[in-house]
């Protein structure tokens, strides 16, 4: 019982990182449009250190119909923060990524996704 048991979350394990790795990256900030296909997961990661009390937050302004941020993940120190979006439509929108610390603004930083539907 106890193999069956580590059997399992060994594969569930391995279909975790196997699906975290399917994400296209995008890099690409404004004014360079990031084009991306219709039904893809992609990821925007930024650095982010805790220690100096700044984090990254997504703006609230862009298309929801088009885009789903899913999931986020800071992955440390040195690897930053991973945005987890999925496209759910064709159109174009603008994500916006403020670095702030309370209510100071440090940085922001912006990707415009264009979704086609190839």
């Amino acid at each position: 019982m106890r193999n069956m048991i580590k059997k399992f979350i060994f594969l569930v394990t391995g279909l975790l990182i196997f699906s975290a790795c399917n994400y296209e990256k995008i890099e690409n900030e404004i004014p360079q449009i990031n084009t991306i296909s219709i039904n893809k997961k992609y990821r925007i990661n930024l650095p982010e250190e805790h220690q100096s009390g700044y984090t990254w937050q997504l703006q609230d302004n862009y298309d929801k119909k088009i885009i789903d941020n899913f999931n986020t993940v800071w992955r440390g120190n040195t690897k930053g923060v991973d945005y987890n979006f999925k496209t759910l439509a064709v159109g174009e929108t603008t994500l916006t990524f403020v670095r702030r610390k309370y209510s100071d603004t440090n940085s922001v930083k912006q990707f415009v996704v264009k979704i086609t539907g190839h």
